[in-house]
């Protein structure tokens, strides 16, 4: 398996995750928002080039009315924080409990760390779990809720520790 940026050589019709929105995502509006560089999609292949996984990438900035208190001291006065957007992650059923979802968040963890560190500022990855089995998820991997917000925040300090 590898983990690499969308290509029209990838399969991603027989996608089939238990989220409908994630599988017409990938089938039908990805190649819109990556032409539009709104973001960027990264997906894990098999042998035959079928996407069994993927997740997207964007960049975000949060007002400090977002930034729960402890991290505050980090954002200058009257300005936002910029952030990574892990907007979408999903897995394909048929590899459900073989640690795909997992592998899938710590390589995109893993880059928007590296990006953080080589390309563009960024404080801290944030997601917006589309369902409460999401939740947990990411909560399992260290991820806090935003105040006020549906929204997830972890820090590139504790990512930087993974």
């Amino acid at each position: 398996m590898k983990i690499q940026i969308l290509e029209n050589i990838h399969n991603r019709k027989n996608f089939n995750c238990e989220e409908e929105s994630l599988n017409e995502y990938i089938r039908t509006q990805v190649s819109q928002d990556i032409r539009k560089r709104l973001a960027t999609c990264f997906v894990a292949i098999d042998e035959e080039q079928n996407v069994i996984g993927y997740y997207t990438l964007t960049s975000e900035s949060l007002g400090r009315e977002s930034i729960p208190d402890k991290y505050l001291k980090q954002i200058p006065k009257n300005n936002n924080a910029p952030v990574i957007l892990l907007g979408r992650l999903a897995r394909d059923i048929t590899t459900k409990g073989k640690g795909l979802g997992e592998y899938l968040l710590m390589d995109a963890l893993f880059r928007s760390y590296k990006l953080s560190n080589e390309s563009i500022g960024a404080m801290a990855v944030v997601v917006d779990p589309i369902n409460e089995i999401a939740f947990k998820f990411y909560k399992k991997y260290g991820f806090e809720q935003l105040p006020d917000s549906e929204k997830m925040f972890l820090p590139m300090k504790i990512i930087g520790q993974l």
